[in-house]
Order: C-alpha cells, then structure tokens, then sequence
C-alpha cells in the first residue's frame, strides 16, 4: 500500500491542536457561557474564522438560553408631539463618553411574581451606570436609578434617551432630568430598535442568566443580578469595543481618548 505518512502525522498534530483549542473554549465558558465565536476570539486571541471552524468541528455550542421578548412599558399619547428622537439626525460617532444614556426596564418573572430592572446605560461606553429593582414599574423606579447614574459618573449626560412609556415620560423624571441640564430623547413610536443599546442588554441578560427561577430565594435571585452587572461591565468583552466597558474606560483615561463605541 502506498500510504503517505507525513499527511497522517499532519493530520494527527492537527486534531491535537484543535482539541487543545477545544479544552480552552469550554473553560472560556466556564466565566463567559453565552459567548459567541466573535467574542471568544477575542478572549482567546486567536482567529474568528478559526474558532468557528473548531467550534463547527466538535459541535460546541454556547449554553446560553433564548427568551420571548414582553413589553413592559406602555406609550402615553400625551407625550407623542412633545418630545423626538434627537439622536436620529446626530453622528453618533462625534458622541463622547457620558454625551448620551440610555434607559430601559424590563420585568423578571420570579416564584409568580414580576420583579422590575431598570438600568441606564452610556451609549459610547457600553457601561450600565445605574440600576435598580422593584416590584413596581413606575416613575419612581427610573428617577432612583437616573440618580444612582448621576452619583456613580459624577454628573447628567448632555442627552437622556429613552421610549415613550409613563415610567420615563412622567413629570417626576421629566422635570429632574431638566433641572439638570439634561434634554430628553424618546424614540419614535412602534419603534424600540431606535433604543437598541438597552434593548440589546436585556436580550443578552436574558439570554445569559436563562431560567431564574433556579433560585430559591429573592435573596439569591438579587444577588445573581448584581454579579450578573458586575460580571457585564467588568469583564464581558463587547464586540464594538474588543474588550469589557470598564477596560474600555480605563483605555479613554489613560489615552485621553474620548469616544468610539457607538
């Protein structure tokens, strides 16, 4: 028989390697279980094409859960010609680090209840800067986490975006967010991809954290969320950035950069 060795030592080296890159893919998982062959790329440093090719190869699959998206908010007519989308005719990529939050809330539906998250996020930096849980979705809510936001960064953004729901449009949040200098941006109606950035967060929270109710008690579910942002802003690789907000962050401090990301 004619056999050709060196592609049998080839093809044996070969599987070896994939098998090694294999073995780091599924401890990546173990800190990053929703993680994409893009974003492990980048936290493996090696190439997308390549990860894709192994992850294809042995059949490897994010152990991450998909979800239904419920709408928890409710447009108010009232607002429908007061306030516009101001980020629609803007170049989001002259936007600055703290220029331009973004807010949402979804529902949490834990042991029959709904618990409430909302969450501010800044658009350039990709960082959840403020968030809050309650039983209520209501104006409350969302001005006790616009001022968490306001204590952790330091000050208001120049623009505040979010939908047309009560809970953002009352004149609680309205004339607070005013007194601080700060305009308001509501996305147009029908619309909630022209809010995409909070939108995209509690896809991927939902995804990620799959089914809650794993936990026993409101203690535990709590304190999962809070590691959950923690993880989110400190370590979760954003494709945009190619690293987590929080290095995205400290490379803007430290370079004097000033924006990207958007």
């Amino acid at each position: 028989m004619n056999i050709n060795h060196k592609n049998i030592y080839h093809t044996s080296i070969k599987d070896v390697k994939d098998l090694a890159v294999k073995e780091d893919i599924e401890k990546a998982f173990e800190l990053h279980p929703a993680y994409g062959h893009r974003r492990l790329a980048l936290e493996l440093k090696m190439n997308h094409k390549k990860i894709l090719r192994i992850m294809h190869k042995f059949s490897i699959t994010p152990p991450r859960l998909w979800y239904t998206k419920r709408y928890t908010t409710e447009s108010d007519p009232a607002y429908l010609a007061s306030y516009a989308n101001l980020l629609k005719t803007m170049d989001l990529s002259t936007l600055r680090m703290g220029d331009v939050w973004s807010t949402d809330l979804t529902y949490i539906k834990f042991q029959g209840k709904f618990i409430y998250l909302s969450i501010i996020q800044d658009i350039v930096g990709k960082e959840v800067v403020g968030f809050n849980l309650s039983f209520q979705h209501n104006a409350e809510l969302v001005l006790k986490t616009i001022k968490e936001a306001a204590l952790k960064t330091g000050g208001f953004p120049h623009i505040f975006h979010c939908d047309r729901g009560r809970e953002n449009l009352s004149e609680l949040c309205l004339t607070y967010l005013e007194e601080n200098n700060a305009q308001v941006s509501v996305s147009d109606p029908g619309s909630p991809w022209q809010n995409g950035w909070s939108e995209s967060f509690f896809s991927r929270f939902k995804q990620e954290s799959g089914n809650l109710n794993r936990f026993s008690t409101l203690g535990e579910l709590i304190e999962y969320i809070y590691g959950y942002l923690k993880y989110y802003n400190t370590l979760r690789i954003h494709t945009k950035l190619k690293m987590s907000p929080y290095a995205f962050r400290l490379q803007v401090i430290e370079s004097g950069l000033e924006k990207r990301g958007t």
